[in-house]
């Protein structure tokens, strides 16, 4: 009877026990707000696609077969196209890779290299001065026109500068004849050897412009009847005098360094930073009267003072 009754107390104890839990579980329960439920959300459902910027440049329109086809830019003057939409009129398909470390540009007998940072490209082997680089905007990449047409092969034309459209022209996509020895294959071996020893004495420290600068006015001198007719002729020129102080202390017999070679294939590619200058000074190192006097100045790049006259 004893242990009955006992059972009997134990499950009241601990019934009276449950209840008072349950009912201190609903006492401190947050109060629910008014208004229908908010629905579900799918972890599965994918995000909203993000617009892709395009850069604060003035648009340019671009026509092909008379037809409006695309859109470039101008940046700081300079006309900007998409390599891969040019290709595209054609029926030839690029391929761009784009990493932090620079861009990868291929297609069906091109291969086009860029390094973040360089002021030159190299496609098939050749060098193309690129100062500004290249920029990607809504997913394309982005090249100097300059760039695109000697590596497609085709003309940009404009068809009106204000506002700017521009007229591609061309038979097709010709990629550029190249190959790891194009420079000594297609140029005078002295001619590389010379020009790359001459800019590499003179200007091994100055920006790549100041060094096509320097290369120019050599090859400046050699087009004109004022100078002698080969790059050798021109830098131990003495006609007056000694013309580059390098060849009186030997330096330009100095192996040059990478950059300068490259200024020196730019040059030769007919890349042109001074226009038709036939004379450099670094007024630092001292002038002579006779270049303010007798010279036309035409531009400054780094430490060098540009004439013609």
């Amino acid at each position: 009877m004893f242990f009955r009754r006992s059972a009997a107390l134990g499950r009241l104890l601990a019934l009276g026990l449950l209840l008072l839990l349950l009912s201190g579980c609903a006492g401190s329960a947050e109060p629910e707000e008014s208004g229908p439920a908010a629905p579900a959300v799918s972890a599965a459902l994918p995000s909203p696609p993000t617009p892709r910027e395009l850069p604060p440049y003035p648009p340019v329109e671009v026509y092909f077969d008379g037809l409006l086809t695309d859109r470039g830019y101008l940046v700081e003057g300079a006309l900007y196209l998409s390599p891969e939409a040019v290709s595209g009129f054609f029926g030839e398909e690029l391929r761009a890779t784009v990493s932090e470390d620079g861009l990868l540009l291929t297609g069906d007998g091109l291969e086009l290299y860029a390094v973040t940072g360089q002021e030159y490209m190299q496609a098939n082997g050749r060098y193309l001065y690129t100062p500004s680089g290249f920029f990607v905007a809504d997913g394309r990449v982005y090249l100097p026109a300059d760039a695109v047409e000697r590596i497609l092969g085709v003309s940009a034309l404009i068809r009106s500068e204000e506002p700017m459209q521009v007229e591609i022209a061309g038979d097709g996509v010709h990629f550029p004849e190249g190959g790891e020895d194009y420079y000594t294959l297609h140029f005078p071996e002295e001619d590389l050897f010379w020009l790359s020893r001459i800019i590499n004495a003179e200007s091994k420290r100055e920006p790549l412009a100041g060094m096509i600068g320097v290369g120019n006015v050599v090859l400046n001198r050699v087009a004109s009847d004022r100078f002698p007719s080969t790059i050798y002729d021109v830098i131990y020129d003495r006609q007056y005098t000694i013309q580059f102080e390098p060849i009186e202390t030997g330096g330009v017999l100095d192996t040059p360094e990478e950059l300068p070679t490259i200024a020196a294939c730019l040059c030769l590619e007919g890349y042109n930073t001074v226009g038709d200058s036939l004379f450099f000074v670094n007024p630092d190192k001292g002038v002579s009267p006779w270049f303010e006097e007798e010279l036309t100045p035409t531009v400054v790049i780094g430490l060098h003072h540009f004439y013609t006259g």
